[in-house]
């Protein structure tokens, strides 16, 4: 049963925890609190359920906000292709943004070519006379035997307006070096190269990207008593009581090499017949030499919070992978609040799932577009206090009720049929 939204007035003692915020306070100052993983994981899965307090147990207006800064559009600048040249082992190209640009940071390659390998020396200039160097990298396509290409450059935001990129073949390893071929099943491709060939390049887009500052902040924890299991068909199964909302799940994998399918369920109980499908996403580990190795071992995607989660790892052929721990991320959740008074003591009580998100005039005007506009002061949490929990309802007290009633029935029916029995048996004549 849910209560209505302008029920009667809460207090600490209708939640099922509550925890002090440490710090003084002065009267209409801006404070935030930093919401852990202990909250997220036993207040409501919006956390709609949170509620601040003062002194007098009176609701004191809040608003969670999530660590994300307001969008910022990025901008993209086609590249004019000003020089080429080349030898037997390289070729350079010169390249050129418009006049009127941003500082970027990405350059995207536009090529239809397939199955190559290239090492690239990246440099920049503002008079296309002084070079400096930007990046060293390497480009590849895997494409005819694994779905993995890197054909973007991402580096320091740079206001160089000209870009000097030198594309050159990746050297084979001495004869005296160890040899490393990554193959199994139908994955099969040497570390030192795939066939040497021309790279055609159609055309290069120079992107902004989003600054560091202008990044979402992610809270995280990791995972490491996993007890991976097989199914029947041979997959590693990770189950992990959670209760974490996700927006990122990384896996430390020791295995050297892998390229494997990963699915990732979630279930509010944890039984069988309760997981819902929540995402794919592939994960792969191989060498770009003896030195360098690619790897990608992170399936992004938003999920609400979730009590239990599954992964699945489609292992195929091959041994299962050796799953070291799992982190799971989420989008930081902060809350903010305006002190009513100065010397204020508010606790924060949360855990109460009968109860609906409050409708608080300071979400309107402080809020994710809003929020830079406002100096704040942080303040911390102390240790939460476990708390009686709301009290039943008249529908909780039926309910139960109707347990114990129903437990009553069952009795009486099993006495009932052990006494109709025994006097059947009684009737029966014996067999002479």
């Amino acid at each position: 049963m849910t209560m209505p939204l302008f029920a009667a007035q809460l207090t600490p003692a209708d939640f099922s925890y509550c925890a002090g915020v440490r710090g003084a306070v002065k009267a209409e100052s801006l404070y935030q609190v930093h919401l852990g993983n202990e909250i997220i994981q036993k207040a409501g899965a919006g956390l709609e359920d949170l509620r601040l307090f003062d002194a007098s147990d009176k609701e004191t207006p809040l608003v969670v906000i999530g660590n994300v800064p307001p969008h910022e559009t990025i901008e993209t600048y086609p590249l004019e292709i000003t020089g080429y040249d080349n030898d037997a082992s390289s070729a350079v190209v010169i390249m050129k943004l418009p006049q009127k640009h941003k500082a970027i940071s990405i350059l995207n390659l536009e090529t239809s070519d397939r199955d190559f390998k290239k090492r690239i020396v990246l440099q920049g200039s503002s008079d296309n006379r002084t070079w400096e160097p930007v990046l060293e990298d390497t480009i590849y396509d895997f494409s005819s035997q694994v779905n993995v290409r890197k054909t973007k450059l991402e580096f320091a935001p740079t206001n160089a307006r000209y870009f000097r990129l030198r594309i050159m073949d990746v050297k084979p390893q001495a004869a005296d070096q160890p040899s490393i071929k990554l193959s199994y099943k139908d994955l099969d491709f040497s570390v030192n190269g795939v066939q040497k060939k021309d790279l055609r390049i159609h055309s290069v887009q120079g992107s902004t990207g989003m600054p560091a500052e202008k990044r979402p902040v992610y809270d995280q924890k990791t995972f490491t008593d996993l007890a991976p299991a097989q199914d029947k068909d041979g997959n590693t199964v990770i189950m992990l009581p959670a209760g974490l909302p996700v927006d990122t799940v990384s896996l430390d994998i020791a295995n050297p090499y892998y390229y494997r399918n990963v699915y990732l369920y979630g279930s509010s109980t944890g039984k069988e017949d309760s997981w819902q499908f929540l995402a794919n996403e592939v994960i792969y580990r191989f060498p770009l030499s003896s030195e360098q190795h690619e790897e990608k071992n992170i399936l992004e995607h938003h999920v609400p919070k979730q009590a239990y989660y599954k992964i699945v790892v489609m292992n195929k052929s091959n041994p299962p992978l050796e799953v070291k721990a799992v982190t799971f991320s989420w989008v930081q959740q902060n809350l903010y609040f305006i002190a009513l008074r100065s010397g204020e003591r508010y606790s924060l009580c949360f855990g109460n799932t009968r109860i609906r998100r409050p409708d608080y005039d300071i979400a309107r005007f402080v809020n994710q577009n809003t929020l830079s506009q406002h100096s704040f002061e942080r303040l911390e949490l102390s240790a939460l206090q476990a708390g009686s929990g709301p009290s039943p309802t008249l529908g909780d007290r039926v309910a139960g009720m109707e347990k114990i009633v129903l437990k009553i029935v069952v009795v009486l029916l099993v006495i009932g049929m052990g006494f109709w029995l025994y006097t059947l048996l009684k009737k029966t004549p014996e067999k002479k």
